[in-house]
């Protein structure tokens, strides 16, 4: 066999076959990987030999960067085929496993695809029998991602253009108010996006900017077709209340796409991004209601329905004129009521000034 030969039969060797690639090298039996808390490898060691120490001391096998460790922080050790023996060593914040803690001293059995904390940082364990993953296809039109994108903001754009032709009475002020709501609308979105795609690389190394795009473009726009279809639920069926909360909608809305923006800043804990945007969510509404009770001794921030539909659109039955007049009555003692509660402005300043 001559030298081409030779290489191109070198080449064709498995990566992970050591002894074919390297004759007489020890095989590898596991490889141990050291994550942050964002999946990012800081280290890694291929486990020829048991057991395997861990730990800052340079002498251990795995040496991590972190001061959070012992410099003999654990002992690995397998004893049984498919999971290896943890022994924690001198150290004061120990181990954990799952929600489990280990301190100085304790033993336990450590299986793969858990992970192991100790310090700020995570073990993973693979070892040379477990099953490789499938392998993932890469993306054959990486372009589908901006079409998308700008499908998404011509979506917006055109829902944002077509409300201003609805607010507007004259189409000379329509025309003068175009270009500054487009400048404005996109300046907004690309800044927005932008500040998320800064996180995203900064996190996963890849700015992923038009998937930002995309994601607050689809938010607003599922924000504006809830909005309107519950402003016409609550018109045709009389439903007031669906009409003047329907600002939680939005809440709501916000709170998914920028939880679909945590995602794609840092995509491995689902779970906990899912309960900490559920938490500022219950949080964040009663204070939302609350503010607006003590302003204004009402939990809505309207008073009543603000859109008005084709009469056609109506389901619910009329209200008789006397029931209504009678109800007209009653709102203007309740107002009122709280107009008398109220200092007079006059009264004011002219205590004001004579302090």
């Amino acid at each position: 066999m001559n030298t081409e030969q030779e290489a191109l039969a070198a080449v064709s060797v498995p990566w992970y076959d050591v002894e074919q690639v390297r004759p007489g090298a020890p095989a590898v039996r596991a490889m141990i990987e050291a994550v942050d808390r964002h999946g990012s490898v800081q280290a890694r060691l291929p486990v020829t030999e048991w057991p395997v120490t861990v730990g800052r001391d340079l002498r251990t096998d795995l040496v991590l960067d972190d001061v959070h460790l012992a410099g003999q922080h654990l002992s690995l050790e397998q004893h049984a085929p498919g999971q290896v023996s943890v022994q924690v060593l001198e150290t004061d914040n120990g181990v954990s496993l799952g929600r489990r803690h280990f301190g100085r001293g304790r033993q336990f059995d450590w299986l793969p695809g858990q992970q192991l904390g100790l310090g700020r940082l995570f073990l993973r364990l693979r070892l040379a029998d477990t099953p490789v993953a499938a392998e993932l296809r890469l993306p054959r039109r990486p372009g589908r991602t901006v079409m998308w994108s700008l499908a998404s903001l011509a979506a917006a754009m055109l829902l944002m253009l077509g409300e201003v032709w609805l607010r507007s009475t004259e189409t000379q002020k329509l025309l003068q108010a175009l270009p500054m709501v487009m400048v404005g609308a996109l300046a907004g979105l690309a800044g927005w996006a932008g500040l998320w795609a800064l996180a995203t690389k900064l996190f996963s190394g890849h700015p992923q900017f038009w998937r930002h795009v995309r994601i607050a473009s689809l938010a607003y726009v599922a924000s504006e077709v809830l909005v309107f279809f519950s402003q016409t639920v609550a018109f045709a069926f009389s439903w007031e209340n669906l009409g003047r909360f329907g600002y939680v909608l939005l809440v709501l809305v916000a709170a998914l796409g920028i939880y679909r923006h945590l995602l794609v800043v840092a995509p491995q804990p689902r779970r906990g991004l899912a309960i900490g945007v559920a938490l500022v969510v219950v949080l964040g509404l009663p204070a939302m209601l609350g503010t607006q009770w003590l302003k204004n001794k009402r939990l809505s921030n309207q008073l009543y329905m603000a859109k008005l539909f084709p009469p056609s659109w109506r389901v619910a039955a009329p209200v008789p004129v006397a029931t209504f007049m009678q109800e007209a009555l009653d709102i203007e003692k309740r107002l009122a009521a709280r107009l008398k509660d109220r200092p007079e402005e006059g009264t004011a300043e002219s205590s004001e000034d004579e302090e």
